[in-house]
């Protein structure tokens, strides 16, 4: 629940048995930043600030389809087995 009362959903990115779950903001942002800092080296020794930044915006957007019902049915269907 937020704030003001009301249900919040999550959408959940991984699960695991021993770890529990993890959602897809907190994934798709550390996904972002370790793609950030990789792409950025890409070009050689010297940081090259366009790569970092496509690589940001590739891992932000690598698993957008987990915000999709079916991918949260099969995932939420998944954990309950565990």
């Amino acid at each position: 629940m937020n704030a003001e009362g009301d249900e919040v959903y999550e959408y959940l990115a991984r699960t695991s048995k021993d770890h529990g779950f993890e959602v897809c903001v907190q994934h798709l942002v550390m996904t972002g930043c370790l793609d950030a800092a990789f792409a950025g080296r890409l070009a050689g020794y010297l940081y090259d600030q366009d790569q970092a930044d496509m690589g940001l915006d590739t891992g932000l957007l690598h698993d957008i389809g987990k915000y999709s019902e079916e991918f949260q049915r099969m995932i939420r269907e998944a954990y309950d087995e565990q």
